[in-house]
């Protein structure tokens, strides 16, 4: 058997047996100080490699797309099933391919009514598209997210300027979030050329409509550059580490805002 097979065959067993569980990250709002979302993040066995979204999520490319399908719809069920302790008024992010939201649409009732079931607004869930999409499906992604959209779905591109064409992307999906990845964050308060293009994209985002999101927030002062910069929400080890979403309850969110709140004034 070689390497791609037992991949396969160990993240498949992984999930006939439910071996896996759904973390929760909060998105802060620059404006109040306070979680205005949180980012839903599957993971495998404790103490095993799974544990890492690097090797459950192919970052090797061992893993076929099949199984990739299957982790995708894990984590949405997962997302949706555990976030109950959440606050009711909270956003909730999920990451998703581009072909596991197309092979939504094609069973558009099951989505909607677990959501029913769950009594889960759908004007909470937030898609995130987070794969290397080529332009040559990005119309059919596009009527896709219009048709989602349309039932109160909102959408976010992830990664941007990493790993996709994000402005052709931009152009046709017209997203409610842009996520900035940690490659721009790291070390903001330092790097001139990184304030500047952080700087622009603020500014983009103000014309175009859309919300920016900088993730991977590391140091209070890749905190205070973004805020001095204008980001309107923000993400990563610094304001919440992931955790299941009880620790994220109507209690845990408000003792971020105060930790939050206090830091700003230091």
């Amino acid at each position: 058997m070689n390497s791609w097979e037992k991949n396969d065959e160990v993240v498949s067993r992984l999930l006939r047996r439910g071996f896996y569980s759904t973390v929760f990250q909060p998105i802060i709002d620059m404006k109040n100080s306070s979680p205005v979302g949180f980012e839903a993040l599957l993971r495998g066995p404790a103490g095993t490699p799974f544990e890492s979204p690097g090797p459950l999520f192919n970052n090797c490319g061992e893993i076929s797309e099949d199984v990739l399908f299957k982790l995708d719809m894990a984590c949405v069920g997962s997302a949706l099933r555990t976030s109950g302790p959440l606050p009711e008024d909270s956003r909730l992010f999920i990451n998703i391919k581009s072909t596991t939201l197309m092979e939504l649409a094609k069973d558009q009732d099951g989505l909607l009514d677990l959501l029913e079931e769950l009594g889960i607004a759908a004007s909470r869930v937030v898609f995130e598209l987070s794969e290397s999409m080529g332009v040559e499906n990005t119309l059919e992604v596009a009527r896709c997210v219009e048709y989602f959209r349309r039932h109160g779905f909102r959408f976010a591109l992830d990664d941007i300027g990493v790993r996709s064409p994000y402005l052709y992307h931009l152009l046709w999906m017209e997203p409610e979030y842009i996520k900035l990845d940690r490659t721009f964050i790291k070390d903001l308060d330092s790097f001139e050329r990184k304030r500047d293009l952080v700087e622009g994209l603020v500014m983009m985002a103000s014309k175009i409509g859309t919300s920016l999101v900088a993730e991977g927030v590391e140091s209070k002062g890749e905190f205070d550059t973004l805020r001095y910069l204008g980001v309107g929400y923000v993400q990563g080890f610094f304001l919440g580490m992931p955790d299941v979403s009880e620790k994220y309850d109507g209690t845990g969110a408000r003792l971020i805002s105060e930790a939050l709140r206090a830091a700003c004034d230091t």
